[in-house]
């Protein structure tokens, strides 16, 4: 099961001012394929996660959503991690994501 954040309207009207959802993106630009593959990935996961299932039909489509792009994020964080953890600017872009969300 996905766990979606807290209060997640707030929390994606929070993300969407700040502008926080681009920056690892941004941050990611110069980084190995993996961990632009990962930013790229989890970035529209933590996007599905914010958004608001007001009816039994969005709801389906955003679990729907989740599951294909968060399943697995958590190992896959993980792993790369420890891969690059002497890349400086790979663990910063990677810092920027929860490590347990499934």
């Amino acid at each position: 099961m996905i766990r979606a954040p807290l209060l997640p309207g707030i929390v994606a009207a929070a993300v969407f001012a700040t502008g926080c959802s681009a920056q690892p993106r941004a941050a990611a630009a110069g980084m190995p394929a993996d961990v632009r593959a990962f930013v790229a990935k989890r970035t529209q996961c933590d996007h599905f996660r914010g958004e608001e299932p007001y009816d039994a039909a969005r709801a389906a489509d955003l679990d729907r959503r989740m599951r294909a792009t968060c399943t697995g994020t958590d190992a896959t964080l993980a792993r790369l991690k420890r891969a690059h953890h002497r890349d400086r600017a790979a663990m910063q872009a990677l810092s920027a994501y929860d490590a347990r969300i499934e």
